[in-house]
């Protein structure tokens, strides 16, 4: 199982295997979810957690 939280546009989305699973005003809230996720998956599955922030210019 392998999560993706991504900021966009001020938002937190969190995805898996290419498929968006919520969208989220801060990333606590978006952390928060994935963990919920990983607690009621199977435990003997492999997991990862990747992180993407958004640029910030000037």
């Amino acid at each position: 199982m392998r999560f993706e939280v991504v900021e966009e546009a001020d938002e937190w989305i969190v995805r898996s295997e290419g498929c968006e699973l919520g969208r989220y005003a801060d990333q606590d809230a978006a952390l928060h979810d994935v963990a919920e996720r990983l607690r009621e998956a199977d435990a003997s599955a492999p997991a990862a957690l990747s992180m993407r922030y958004q640029s910030r210019t000037g």
